[in-house]
């Protein structure tokens, strides 16, 4: 999934500053620019899909 930042200001304007994200079990890294208009949301762990396209999670430690 995609989004931009305006999407996520939409999404997220409705909710109080001190209100909880959760990420469904994933740890939150960082943000990281990666490019003039890409800036992925890192984890902990390292997601990647199989040849089916399911989603596998490893855990780093």
């Amino acid at each position: 999934m995609e989004a931009t930042v305006g999407e996520l200001r939409r999404m997220l304007e409705i909710h109080d500053d001190d209100d909880v994200l959760s990420f469904g079990g994933l740890d939150f890294y960082r943000l990281k620019r990666r490019g003039p208009k890409l800036a992925p949301v890192e984890f902990d762990q390292q997601l990647s899909t199989d040849s089916d396209g399911k989603v596998i999670i490893e855990n780093w430690d």
